[in-house]
């Protein structure tokens, strides 16, 4: 199997233990140099120093990859409509701008709210709808 995080795994940066009540500073290895490599939240060890991880099987993901495929396909899907809505590509020198359209991700209605920059064109779009669209470019 491809090396993946635990399941339980949701980042050292904001907690101090995984979602299976492992603390981080308890793992035999952390601080050490090399953690990151010998962490048994980063990929299926050949054995494992924590009893509770648990790895996403092949099936779970080709499921995550999907779903992620799915949600950039639905940000050019969307991306595309703002820049038709707002008369075509950025060109140098025309003014930001912002608005509301119908999106066509998830078909609510006046939903998809963006701003385009006049700098630079780049866009930031949110769809009112959870779990549709949203991105910062």
């Amino acid at each position: 199997m491809a090396k993946a995080w635990c399941n339980h795994y949701r980042g050292m940066h904001e907690s101090k233990a995984c979602e299976a009540g492992v603390r981080f500073q308890e793992l035999p290895t952390y601080g050490e140099k090399g953690f990151m490599d010998r962490c048994p939240c980063f990929g299926p060890q050949a054995v494992s120093i924590c009893d509770k991880a648990r790895y996403p099987t092949k099936e779970e993901l080709a499921s995550r990859e999907a779903e992620i495929q799915k949600r950039f396909e639905g940000v050019i899907v969307a991306r595309q409509a703002i820049v038709e809505s707002l008369g075509g590509p950025w060109k140098r020198g025309v003014e930001g701008s912002n608005g509301v359209i119908d999106c066509p991700v998830c078909s609510a209605g006046k939903s998809l709210q963006f701003r385009r920059a006049g700098y630079n064109g780049h866009i930031h779009a949110r769809c009112k709808t959870d779990d549709c669209v949203s991105w910062m470019e």
